[in-house]
């Protein structure tokens, strides 16, 4: 894309748009999720033209389809939302309002993280995810009142892609589904039914040039209809997420042997450890520092979706646990220790390639685990990330939720 100029900069600059150019790399980028979902679906075929029923498929195949689906979905919303804000407002091609671009980057930046699992998932028979992980919900959507009539454009025409290979997936696993998983398939289709009359009814309801009050309606109805097509497009790819349970009502299946692999528990369930993610060799000399005691509190009853908090931390957790990762060591064979901010946890060395959340660690490279309210009571976002490096002697950060960061 040519660089923008300058009276476009200075359009941009008085309408409080911002430089899209983060964008468009994420859009480059995510580009790679076509060519894997065709591949992903090419090994369902070849499955089901061999008589694998779709309620069949081996886990690891159909969190790869799964997952790639979800890439697939969120780079459609995102490439869509972009273009739709080229077509309205050419004169500022390169810059998108605030609401735009934060929705957009939600979107991309979820769109890495699935290409990670489906990849690994192609090439590791034991690759899994903590349970609870999928089928998996649409990123919330920007608060914005009104929603732009290009969000919506977009939106409608997001939702149509996803229609249309929701329903060739569909008719796919329908021909492929022996008599004997009929009452499997009869769950599944209606569940599909209904993310499809969604879909149909927010289509019917759609007018470009609609008033401000139907423009809403309809709104609410194209946010219904992704949110269930995502999910059904999920169940499509994988069929057996019918039968997932969500954190704390069970406990799932192990692909290995060696009994289950229970997630951590969160606030609110039986036993909930505040420490759990702390490194175990320093818990006990953290639990007596006051300071720490304080934040690891804060961090938890600040965190926003402490859900997505453990689900990474059980990524570290499964890695450590198939022998993907262990605990990382000095030249005198002790551990290196715990990461300066919360939740203090242990640094970690990979001893094979990893994704973990959307971060790709490479064998021998070292992370951790940050999870932080620094600054967030006065704006700042809560800050949940694997972090990877080489890991350096610092002090013990008590990351104050009223103090900006640092570096900022």
């Amino acid at each position: 894309m040519e660089t923008p100029g300058i009276w476009a900069r200075m359009r941009a600059f008085t309408r409080g748009e911002r430089d899209a150019q983060t964008l468009y790399a994420y859009r480059q980028a995510g580009a790679a999720v076509h060519p894997l979902l065709d591949a992903a679906e090419r090994r369902r075929f070849d499955l089901l033209v061999g008589g694998v029923s779709p309620f069949a498929l081996k886990r690891h195949v159909g969190l790869e389809l799964a997952c790639a689906w979800n890439a697939f979905a969120l780079q459609a919303l995102g490439d869509k939302m972009l273009a739709a804000d080229e077509t309205a407002d050419p004169g500022t091609v390169g810059f998108v309002p605030p609401v735009t671009f934060d929705q957009v980057e939600g979107y991309y930046q979820q769109v890495q993280r699935w290409l990670g699992h489906a990849s690994q998932a192609a090439h590791d028979p034991d690759f899994d995810l903590p349970r609870g992980t999928l089928p998996a919900a649409l990123p919330a959507w920007s608060p914005v009142e009104p929603c732009p009539r290009p969000h919506l454009e977009a939106m409608m025409a997001a939702l149509e892609a996803m229609r249309l290979h929701a329903e060739a997936a569909m008719h796919g696993l329908e021909q492929a589904t022996p008599t004997s998983d009929h009452a499997r398939l009869a769950k599944l289709r209606g569940q599909f039914a209904e993310a499809m009359s969604k879909a149909q009814y927010a289509a019917v309801m759609y007018r470009p040039n609609a008033s401000a009050e139907l423009h809403e309606q309809i709104e609410t109805q194209a946010k219904g209809a992704i949110e269930a097509l995502y999910r059904a497009g999920q169940l499509i790819s994988y069929p057996a997420l019918m039968n997932e349970r969500p954190p704390g009502t069970g406990t799932p299946k192990r692909p290995r042997g060696g009994g289950p692999f229970p997630h951590t528990p969160l606030p609110g369930e039986k036993s909930f450890d505040p420490w759990a993610m702390t490194d175990p060799d320093s818990t006990a000399s953290l639990k007596r520092n006051q300071n720490a005691a304080r934040v690891i509190g804060e961090m938890w009853a600040l965190d926003p979706d402490p859900a997505a908090s453990v689900a990474l931390w059980d990524e570290i957790r499964r890695a450590v646990d198939t022998g993907g990762a262990a605990i990382a060591r000095n030249s005198s064979g002790k551990p290196v220790g715990f990461y300066f901010c919360t939740p203090y946890c242990a640094i970690y060395e990979a001893k094979r390639p990893l994704t973990l959340g959307d971060t790709a660690v490479a064998p021998g490279e070292r992370f951790t685990l940050e999870c932080a309210a620094e600054g967030v009571r006065v704006g700042y976002p809560f800050k949940r990330e694997i972090v990877t490096g080489t890991f350096q002697s610092a002090a013990i950060d008590y990351c104050d939720p009223d103090q900006p960061p640092p570096h900022e």
